[in-house]
């Protein structure tokens, strides 16, 4: 096979069609740095697959599209076609030429065609491996290549010798297999998982299935007995309602006719109330008109006896007052009389003593001028002296006229204390009287405000035992109600568990004929007790367990599933007790479950068995694991790896393998599992209940006496009340008169006070004057003994007087004696005149006093009526009275009759009204009976419509005959309880099961054939290990004996040899290079110079192309390290290769070109863009520069 050429198009610096044609021999691709020259190789090695943008030289696979430059656009794709000459088949393709190409646009869209036909990468990459031509083979050898088997490890170094061992196509295939194989248990994995999954749903689903049969089958049961039962109650209805309809008119004649009765008895009776209200509104105001003339008849009296006390009082104190105004009028005139004639006396006795003390005068002056003042002043104090004792003679007058006065205010004092005295007594026995009064009408105020306190309590009392007997008896009908409803249910579910309702079909046939059938057990939800707190999640961890049957042995077991054959009746699941294995959780499982906090118990723990049903409990329950909730479950399944169920209180489970199952559990055949306990909670709560119905009897027995007692205790005590209110108007109505008479009484005990206050107000006055003449008299009494005794020492001294003077003085003395008679005279006079003045000054206001007083009892007899009027008053009071009792009785009598007579008549009215009410209630009970009926027909109608799409003349055709409503009803109500024990069907699992038992045998299938090729992959894997093990060990000979030969050939000498690092795992191991050049020392390739590894890297090339000749090789600047000879002894001993291996160098060594066959030059004319021509041997120095 030959390369014939490179087209190349946009692929890097190549913005143009460039096409490199490839003779035998050698052709050598020279130009200087940057030309793009090394552009072929990278073009080359992407053509034939190559994936890494970074091997190209790039960041990303667009990087290889023609980027521009400053005098060209970018362009949009990359195209680069390999051409091969194949007539000798090299390659496995029924061509003899190949063209290989491959492109990429700038959208990163790639296409690859051989031979212009579409194809993938993955076809390329396939055609060239194990040729030595691949992307990654030692057929295209860069300096970056060499670096990379000079520097890499020894086990990445293998890959060049797996390439030349042809095992890269083995290893392809393994590294296939092992992708297979993955892809094969990730296959099996989801299968086992599906399969996992499937077999969790086709348990339920069979569960659900069998169900959902069960459901279809009760279902034509319950359509053929409901639609016969609803034609029979139908028709049952239609007479029912007939009847009740005749009833109806019966009963709505009757009343109408009795209505029209009632309404004149109403009218009758309503008249009457009116009259009786007017009656006892006659009543009322009599009663009121005869209290006020009780009261007036009262106050007339006692204002007529009051006015005879007041007369009688008047009379005297007018007689006292007049005779006082008489006496005190010619006192009066007496005294003005005395006063007058004292006032001309004064005069006269003025004009004397003014005459006769001129005369003393003039003595006097002859006197002075005969004798001294001595005697003058002895006759002085005579004067006064005489003059004192006329003072002292009118102060005895006063006086005695002051007693006088006195003994008569005295007098009426004692008469007017008399008069309050006696007035006094009779006020207080009115106050007593009152006061009694008022006791007693407060007593029958405080009795009747205590009775109507009773009455209130008493009617609240009523009340409250009224509604509590009201309450008592809705509770008591609560609790009849309740025990039929207990009674109904309890019935139910013991027909429900005699009938085996919720069972699966087949459970049910076999639990039925459990006498037919020896060894049978029971169900496994039947042997089991399970606390009330585990119920929700015993119910989840039982699961289908629950009606799984047990048997004594494997013969009952087969009995059983021949009699479901035979019978045709379902499946059920049987569990021996000679075979069943219990299941239990290792030790250290269990210890390490116990250790944890959400961990709540072993399902098996928790029930309560027979102990001999401990193999089936343990095999059912042993490894269900109970949590305390959902979030606990997942704790619990982790730490057992996933391996066990585990189900949390709440009825969330984690199912083996991680699945999980949640959610709202719905009523369904939960209630197996209940039903035994619900029956034993229903006995018990019928128990309480009629213990609850009989106290609830006897408490309203007792409410009804005591309701009865109340009302007759209130009826009593309303009665009382009337009573009390009657004595309260009578007592008031006396308390009021006595009042009245009491006011009266303070008036006139007011009148004594004053005339009291006034008299004593005058003693007081005349005892203050008479204290005062008195202190005056005894004052003056001493005066006068004092004067006397001076006049007596006076004239004592006095003796010696002349006859001149003896006689003047005789004559002065006698003068003076005149004028001092005459002074006392008047000064008497004018004492006498004062007095005269101050009395009648007294008597005067005296005399007002008496005329006021006088005026007053004139005008207070003037006003009252006098006691003719009075007593006419009185009669004519009492004769209205009397008239008024009288009426008052006729008015009683009257209302007694209208009362009875309204008794009566309210009595046949209630009587009538009670029979009203009771056609009315039966009317009532008809019509509500056929609004029920039609009603109840209509909902049977709509049913028969609805759920069947039957008419009931349809309907009828299907009544089954020979069977009773009652048989029909319990049987429909059965079938639709079983119905509502299977919960919520799903009446799509009878086909859903059937296509997931399809597809868990089609996967269980997959699995089995997952399983083979697993198997059949691991042999072809070990099979290829062997072929690589073989060709690998046997290529490294071939190569390492080659090496040994081209290595000393290159050199010139020495020796180099090949090492496994790991010769006894030859598909591992990595490869050493140890070297020994002429004249140096043994030593691995890495402590040699650059030229020494550079070259014997070429001789590991050339051993390689010894061993495994390839059509073509491609080196790129591989001697860029040697000296000048080595590049020479490498160029010409590539001419060796010549006949079997073309050779396209890329170069810029002269020892190399000239042993070229063919040169082209690539260069960069226009600047980016790289343009390749061809050149003469003497040129190539020009072109490299």
């Amino acid at each position: 096979m030959l390369l014939k050429k490179l087209e190349m198009n946009g692929f890097k610096s190549f913005a143009d069609k460039v096409t490199v044609d490839f003779v035998p021999g050698m052709t050598a691709v020279v130009g200087p740095n940057g030309s793009g020259k090394s552009n072929i190789t990278e073009a080359i090695r992407w053509v034939l697959g190559e994936q890494s943008a970074k091997s190209l030289r790039g960041g990303r696979m667009g990087d290889v599209i023609f980027a521009g430059s400053d005098s060209r656009k970018p362009i949009n794709f990359a195209e680069v076609s390999l051409v091969l000459e194949n007539e000798d088949h090299f390659l496995p393709l029924d061509y003899s030429e190949i063209a290989i190409t491959r492109r990429i646009y700038r959208n990163g869209d790639s296409e690859f065609l051989i031979n212009h036909e579409q194809c993938r990468l993955k076809d390329i990459v396939e055609l060239f491996m194990d040729s030595g031509l691949g992307r990654e083979s030692f057929s295209i050898i860069s300096q970056g290549k060499i670096d990379e088997i000079l520097n890499s490890k020894p086990e990445e170094r293998r890959t060049i010798f797996e390439e030349a061992a042809g095992v890269l196509k083995y290893k392809q295939r393994k590294k296939q297999a092992e992708q297979k194989l993955t892809e094969t248990e990730e296959n099996l994995n989801r299968v086992q998982d599906i399969l996992y999954e499937l077999e969790g749903q086709l348990e339920p689903l069979e569960m659900q299935a069998s169900i959902a049969k069960d459901y279809l089958f009760q279902k034509e049961e319950l359509e053929k007995y409901e639609v016969s039962l609803l034609a029979t109650e139908i028709g049952g209805l239609e007479t029912k309602l007939e009847k009740e309809r005749d009833d109806f008119a019966a009963n709505s004649q009757a009343l109408f006719k009795l209505r029209e009765k009632i309404r004149e008895e109403e009218q009758h009776v309503t008249e009457q109330k009116r009259s009786l209200t007017e009656l006892d509104e006659k009543i009322d105001a009599n009663q009121q008109k005869l209290l006020q003339l009780a009261q007036s008849l009262e106050k007339l009296e006692g204002e007529r006896n009051l006015q005879l006390e007041r007369k009688k009082h008047s009379s005297e104190t007018e007689q006292t007052h007049q005779e006082t105004l008489t006496a005190t009028t010619a006192k009066i005139t007496q005294l003005e009389a005395e006063r007058k004639q004292l006032l001309e006396e004064k005069l006269e006795k003025e004009t004397k003593l003014e005459l006769a003390d001129r005369q003393r005068k003039a003595y006097e002056r002859n006197l002075a001028e005969l004798d001294n003042i001595t005697e003058d002043t002895i006759e002085n104090k005579k004067s006064d002296y005489i003059e004192l004792k006329h003072r002292q003679t009118t102060i005895h007058n006063d006086v005695g006229y002051i007693d006088r006065q006195l003994k008569q205010i005295d007098a009426r004092l004692t008469r007017l204390e008399q008069e309050n005295g006696d007035s006094s007594k009779e006020r207080i026995a009115r106050q007593e009287e009152i006061e009694a009064t008022e006791n007693t009408l407060a007593s029958i105020r405080k009795q009747l405000e205590e009775q109507l306190t009773t009455y209130e309590t008493n009617k609240k009392e009523l009340t409250a035992a009224e509604q509590s007997l009201a309450q008592e008896e809705g509770a008591l009908y609560k609790h009849y109600q309740a025990i039929e409803q207990v009674k109904a249910r309890k019935e139910t579910l013991a027909e429900l568990a005699d009938d085996y309702a919720g069972f699966f079909q087949g459970v049910r046939e076999v639990l039925k004929a459990k006498t037919e059938i020896p060894g049978i057990i029971g169900a496994l939800v039947e042997l089991v007790t399970i606390p009330e707190h585990y119920q929700t999640a015993m119910e989840i961890a039982l699961n289908n367990n629950a009606q799984h049957i047990v048997t004594k042995d494997e013969r009952a077991a087969r009995e059983a599933i021949q009699y479901l054959k035979t019978k045709r009746a379902g499946r059920a699941t049987f569990l021996p007790l000679t075979t069943i294995q219990p299941r239990e959780l290792p030790a250290g499982t269990l210890k390490q479950l116990e250790a944890n906090p959400a961990f709540e118990a072993v399902a098996s723990q928790i029930v309560t068995h027979d102990p001999s049903l401990a193999p089936v409990i343990q095999n059912a329950l042993g490894t269900t694991i109970l949590a305390k909730d959902l979030k606990g479950a997942n704790e619990l399944a982790k730490l057992v790896h996933y391996r066990y169920r585990i189900v949390s209180l709440a009825g969330d489970v984690v199912n083996a393998g991680g699945s999980m199952t949640g959610g709202a559990t719905t009523k369904g055949r939960s209630s197996i599992l209940t039903r035994k306990n619900e029956l034993e909670q229903l006995e018990s709560q019928l128990k309480s209940l009629q213990q609850q119905t009989s106290q609830f009897e006897s408490s309203v027995a007792a409410g009804k006496v005591n309701v009865q007692t109340k009302r007759e205790q209130l009826e009593e005590i309303r009665s009382t009340g009337e009573k009390l209110r009657i004595q309260e108007q009578e007592w008031t109505s006396k308390f009021s008169s006595g009042r009245e008479n009491l006011e009266r009484q303070n008036h006139q005990l007011k009148i004594y006070d004053y005339e009291k206050a006034d008299n004593l107000k005058e003693k007081n006055e005349l005892e203050a004057r008479k204290q005062a003449l008195l202190t005056e008299e005894a004052t003056n009494e001493r005066l006068l003994i004092e004067m006397n005794e001076a006049i007596e020492t006076m004239l004592a001294d006095s003796k010696i007087q002349d006859s001149k003077r003896t006689e003047v003085l005789h004559l002065l003395a006698d003068l003076k004696e005149t004028i001092t008679a005459q002074k006392v005279e008047l000064g008497y006079t004018s004492t006498e005149e004062a007095r005269l003045t101050d009395q009648l000054n007294e008597l005067y206001q005296q005399k007002q006093a008496a005329e006021d007083r006088l005026e007053s009892i004139q005008t207070i007899r003037s006003e009252s009526r006098t006691e003719e009027e009075y007593t006419q008053l009185i009669e004519q009071t009492r004769t209205d009275k009397a008239t008024c009792e009288t009426a008052a009785k006729q008015l009683r009598e009257k209302r007694i009759a209208l009362q009875e007579s309204l008794t009566k008549q309210e009595e046949t009215l209630q009587q009538k009204n009670e029979q009203s009410q009771y056609y009315s209630e039966q009317r009532n009970k008809a019509e509500v009976a056929i609004s029920r009926y039609e009603v109840d027909m209509q909902s049977r109608i709509n049913r028969l419509q609805e759920a069947y799409e039957l008419d009931f003349e349809q309907a009828k055709e299907n009544i089954l005959p020979d069977v009773d409503q009652e048989q029909l009803r319990s049987k429909v109500r059965l079938l639709k309880r079983s119905i509502d024990e299977l919960g919520v069907v799903n009446l799509g699992a009878i086909e859903e099961f059937e296509r997931i038992e399809e597809r868990f045998q089609f996967l269980n299938g997959q699995q089995e054939d997952l399983l083979a090729a697993k198997e059949t992959l691991f042999d072809v894997m070990g099979e290829m290990d062997e072929e690589m093990k073989i060709r690998f060990e046997a290529s490294f000979e071939a190569i390492q004996t080659e090496f040994a030969i081209v290595f000393p050939e290159l050199f010139g000498g020495g020796e180099a040899k090949l090492v496994l690092t790991e010769p006894e795992n030859l598909l591992t191991t990595g490869i050493d290079i140890i070297v020994q050049p002429p004249g140096k020392k043994l030593q691995n390739l890495s402590l040699r110079s650059g030229g020494e590894r550079a070259l014997t890297a070429i001789a590991l090339l050339f051993a390689i192309i010894r061993v495994r000749p390839v059509p073509f090789c491609i080196l790129d600047e591989v001697e860029a390290a040697l000296d000048e000879a080595n590049v020479i002894r490498f160029s010409r001993y590539i001419k060796q290769f010549e006949s079997d291996t073309q050779f396209i160098v890329i170069t810029h060594r002269k020892g190399t070109m000239e042993e070229a066959d063919v040169l082209y030059g690539v260069t960069m004319q226009e600047s980016g863009v790289s343009k390749l021509v061809s050149v003469r041997l003497e040129e190539t120095e020009e072109l490299v520069k």
